[in-house]
């Protein structure tokens, strides 16, 4: 499914930091036209308009052109030459972002959009010292760079869960990541949202009901946890709606039972089933 994206807005801001000075105006407006966003900026509305700046660790210079992402929606934006992006497109109360430029390692992180968060927000990515080999054929792990997907391929190599390689996912890029995820995932189904059936969430085709074994309920909603990059994701925020994930955006997926779960992906009431998405290097 392709991604929908936004024309991002050149807004400069000044950031206090022990990190090399950044040169820096002040925010410019009006916002332009973008496309499938359209937010007019007013008085009441001005703490969506959110900065995000993003730097290089070593050197503290501003970094053009890294892909700024709403893991929720799919909707991404561009940072500017001065490094910068107004995060105008998140949904009101926040989203988790990703931040993805070649020759940097990835980030995920999650942004609060509301009148209580209007402070710029500064980031900065670290260098990736070289780029990886893709492998593409059988079911070889590629040797990554990014400690999350070295921790994926050790897990993969003990082969408990179940596990979808960087191969097989490149193989799948036209599809639509919520098909991809039940035809390959046993103990995954999908259900559409009870308000939006364009929406699926992925609940576990083991247990249908939240809760005991005997609990009832009319529809499936023993949802799925979902980590991104490391990041929970659900519980504790909105349900992912997986028709709005594209499948050319992630490098590996890994899914446990309950009682598989590893530790670092495990939490008391989260006993249907797990997910772990993490992005690809490039």
């Amino acid at each position: 499914m392709p991604r929908p994206s936004i024309t991002s807005v050149a807004l400069l801001f000044t950031v206090a930091t022990a990190r090399p000075a950044f040169a820096q105006q002040p925010p410019t407006p009006p916002v332009p036209d973008t496309g499938s966003i359209r937010i007019e900026r007013t008085p009441q509305n001005a703490y969506r308009f959110r900065l995000l700046g993003v730097y290089d660790e070593a050197t503290g210079a501003p970094i053009p052109g890294v892909d700024v992402s709403d893991l929720l929606t799919g909707v991404h934006a561009t940072t500017t030459v001065t490094g910068t992006v107004s995060l105008y497109f998140l949904p009101e109360g926040g989203s988790f972002v990703r931040l993805r430029k070649v020759g940097y390692g990835v980030q995920t992180v999650p942004v609060s959009i509301s009148p209580a968060d209007t402070a710029p927000i500064t980031l900065t990515l670290a260098h990736a010292t070289e780029l990886a080999p893709v492998v593409v054929r059988g079911d070889t792990i590629p040797h990554y760079l990014a400690p999350g997907l070295q921790g994926f391929a050790e897990r993969a190599s003990h082969g408990l869960g179940h596990f979808i390689t960087e191969a097989d996912l490149r193989k799948s890029d036209n599809r639509a990541l919520a098909n991809l995820l039940t035809s390959r995932l046993p103990g995954v189904m999908s259900v559409p949202d009870g308000r939006d059936p364009s929406a699926i969430h992925l609940v576990s085709a083991r247990k249908m009901c939240q809760g005991s074994a005997l609990s009832l309920c009319r529809s499936p909603n023993c949802f799925v946890s979902v980590f991104i990059d490391g990041a929970k994701i659900y519980p504790g925020g909105p349900l992912p709606d997986f028709n709005r994930l594209s499948v050319q955006d992630y490098g590996a997926v890994e899914f446990y039972e309950t009682s598989e779960t590893p530790p670092e992906f495990s939490e008391p009431g989260m006993d249907c089933g797990t997910l772990v998405l993490w992005s690809r290097e490039r």
